[in-house]
Parts: C-alpha cells; sequence; structure tokens
C-alpha cells in the first residue's frame, strides 16, 4: 500500500503519531573523513584539500545534503604523511568516529593504501602512482579508488604536450632533475623514454634530495651540459622555488625550464604573481576545466575563501567529494558501504576537472575527457594553460632569457 492510501485511511492522531516518528527518525550527519596534512612540509596543499571539502559539503547542503542527511567533514592531521600518522588517521577516522567516506588529494602514495585498505569505508585519493596501483592490487583492496592515471602516463603526456607547443628547442638536449619519491621518479623516467625516443639527447639524469636550497654547484653542471630543456620534477616547495629564484638570476641561455606540477600550487604562487616566474612551464593533472563549470566553480571558491582556487588539487577534491556523494545517493545509505563501492565504480561522474570514471585497477585513465594532463606557462604574473590534453588553449610565450 502506498504512504498516500494509508494517509486517506488513518486518522488525524496516527498521522500525526507519523509524523512524530518520521522526525524522530531523521538521519544523523553524514561525516567526511579528511586524513590530509595540516601540518608539515605538505600543509599549503592540505589547505586547499580542506577548503575543497568544505566548498562541496557547503553545495550537498544547500541541495538537502545525502539522503537527507546534513554533511558535514572531520579532518585528521596526517602531516609528513609516514606510516604511523596513517595508521593513527585510520583508527581516528574510521574505528572510532565511523565516517563514511575518507578524502583527501593524496595521502603519502604508498603508507596511506596499507592504512586504508580492506576497511569498508571507500576512500578516493589522487595519489597518481604506479606503486599505489601495484599495492592496492597485491592487497586486494576493494576499497581505495584513485581519480588520475599514474605518473609514467602523466609523463609522457606532458612530454607530448612539450612537443606539441611548437617551442624550438635547437639541438633538443634535457637534463632532468627529481625528487626521490614514485611521483618524482616514475615521472622523470617517462619523460626520459619519451624524449629518447624521438630523438633527443639526454645529458644528465640526477635525484636531488628535499631540502635542497643552494643549487650553484648544479647550476655550473648544467652549463656545462648545455641543455635546451631543464626538466625539474619535485613535490618539495622549497626545492623548487630556491632553484628557480637562483636559475632567474643567472639564466642559462635558451635552456626551457620545466618545474612540473610545484607550478600549479599555491607554494608557488607569490613567486609567479610577482612575474618572477614569467616563462616557466610546468602542469596539473587536477584543474577545473575552462566553461560554465569550471568557472562556477571558481567563482563559489572566490565567494567563500576570497581568492581563485588554485591549479592544483582544489577541483580534483571537490569531484570526489560530489562522486562520492553521488554514489551514496544512487545507494540510498551512504553507510551501505558495499553498495556505495559498487556503485562508484559504476558511475561516469562530469565534474569540474573532467570525468571520472574507474577502472578494473581502481583509477581514471589520463584522456582529453577524464584526466587530461595540463600544460601550463607563467605569463605576465599568472598561471596560462597552454595544451588539456591534446587540445591547444594557448600561445606559448618565449621567456627573455
Amino acid at each position: 500500500m502506498s504512504m498516500n492510501a494509508m494517509r486517506l485511511l488513518l486518522p488525524p492522531l496516527a498521522l500525526l503519531g507519523m509524523c512524530s516518528l518520521a522526525q524522530a527518525e531523521q538521519p544523523p550527519t553524514v561525516e567526511i573523513g579528511a586524513p590530509i596534512p595540516i601540518t608539515g612540509p605538505y600543509a599549503v596543499d592540505g589547505q586547499v584539500m580542506l577548503k575543497a571539502i568544505e566548498l562541496a559539503v557547503d553545495h550537498l547542503n544547500e541541495k538537502g545534503g545525502v539522503n537527507g542527511s546534513e554533511v558535514s567533514v572531520r579532518t585528521f592531521d596526517i602531516g609528513d604523511l609516514t606510516p604511523d600518522k596513517l595508521q593513527a588517521a585510520a583508527s581516528e577516522l574510521v574505528d572510532r568516529q565511523n565516517v563514511a567516506v575518507l578524502i583527501n588529494g593524496y595521502g603519502g602514495m604508498g603508507p596511506d593504501i596499507p592504512a586504508f585498505c580492506g576497511r569498508e569505508q571507500p576512500y578516493l585519493n589522487n595519489n597518481a602512482t604506479s606503486a599505489v596501483v601495484e599495492l592496492t592490487a597485491r592487497l586486494g583492496c576493494e576499497n581505495i579508488f584513485m581519480a588520475a592515471d599514474v605518473e609514467r602516463n602523466y609523463g609522457r603526456a606532458t612530454f607530448e604536450q612539450l612537443m606539441a607547443t611548437g617551442i624550438d628547442f635547437g639541438e633538443r638536449r634535457v637534463a632532468i632533475l627529481h625528487g626521490p619519491y614514485d611521483w618524482e621518479v616514475g615521472f622523470t623516467a617517462s619523460v626520459e623514454e619519451a624524449a629518447m625516443e624521438a630523438g633527443w639527447t639526454v645529458t644528465l639524469t640526477e635525484e636531488v634530495p628535499y631540502g635542497t636550497t643552494q643549487w650553484a654547484a648544479m647550476m655550473q653542471k648544467l652549463r656545462m651540459q648545455r641543455p635546451n630543456l631543464i626538466v625539474f620534477e619535485t613535490l618539495d616547495p622549497a626545492s623548487v622555488s630556491t632553484f628557480l629564484d637562483q636559475f632567474r638570476k643567472a639564466p642559462i641561455a635558451g635552456a626551457m625550464v620545466y618545474a612540473g606540477y610545484a607550478v600549479s600550487t599555491p607554494a608557488l604562487a607569490e613567486m609567479i604573481s610577482q612575474g618572477n616566474l614569467d616563462g616557466i612551464v610546468g602542469m596539473t593533472l587536477s584543474a577545473q576545466r575552462p566553461g560554465a563549470q569550471g568557472e562556477a566553480f571558481s567563482a563559489a571558491w572566490q565567494e567563500k575563501f576570497g581568492e581563485q582556487p588554485p591549479l592544483s588539487i582544489a577541483g580534483q577534491v571537490y569531484d570526489e567529494v560530489m562522486l562520492w556523494a553521488e554514489a551514496a545517493t544512487r545507494a540510498g545509505d551512504a553507510t551501505d558501504y558495499a553498495k556505495v563501492r559498487d556503485e562508484i565504480m559504476k558511475i561516469s561522474y562530469a565534474g569540474v576537472t573532467g570525468t571520472l570514471s574507474f577502472n578494473d585497477d581502481y583509477l581514471v585513465p589520463v584522456g582529453d575527457e577524464t584526466q587530461p594532463s595540463q600544460f601550463l606557462q607563467a605569463i605576465d604574473g599568472k598561471i596560462v594553460p597552454l595544451m588539456i590534453g591534446t587540445q591547444k588553449v594557448g600561445e606559448f610565450v618565449s621567456p627573455d632569457w
């Protein structure tokens, strides 16, 4: 019998009782667990992650929440992304607080997997490394979803974008510097491989430790190498900012500098806004796209936080929250975790960064319509996209050195 039919049959007092019962059984708040780096070397990114989750929560609650439940966020500081911090995050957010989902931009690119694997709640991240995919498969994790492709595929895509910009690289000599972690090592290895296939000479490949701030010896080595392209990929803000500052003060004539993912992050925002990095190129894999949806997201971010969203992980984390909410809505219950996980695998979610659709490896493949690499350049104190996937959207400006 339908509810409307029951209402016709029941006396007024019974209807009043039903209304009271419905009010008493209103679902509780659904909590998003956010294991993010609030302190430590990645705190700038952590703040972006938190803002993205908060904005998504606002938008969900404006529309009535998820299945009638208000959505809130509970954070845990994973600091320097060590295994003990990730295990503590799992104990607090999952075991004690029983959050409905775990969401961040990245959570250590490895230590987060054993910490969250095997839990009922889904964990959405943007780790973007092959090691995470391999570890997830080896441990049999059915609750971990990586809303991006892996570093090697982005490295090759980025090199192809470099070639498509029309930059004249002369003798095609490339020097490669990278940090010690999986993203940096795998990304630059893929760039090196693609460059050699294209007939480039790789003059140097060297790992640099985090915290490096003195670059005089490296600059001298690079001058001896005479590269036409310097590829520098590190997630350490201090290393990349000091390298670029010292390069700009004594540039290597004719050498284009690709400074990687760091260019899209808030860590370099001040240097870029002052025009100190004009000419430098980089990339992002998780930015809002041009167009009505991306513009609406940027406007909402501006209104809430008084600034434009960075081109790093803001749009990506926002999309992760909204995708989860869509899956939970389809499941009918955010705490029916098995059903929510099934729905996440079925969804093709059109977000502000692109279409999120997970394959059998629980990742989103790089592509023009999915999660494309965006090739960027600092021009007149702003970060400007030149390529989004294979599509050219801006013109390269030759640097003054």
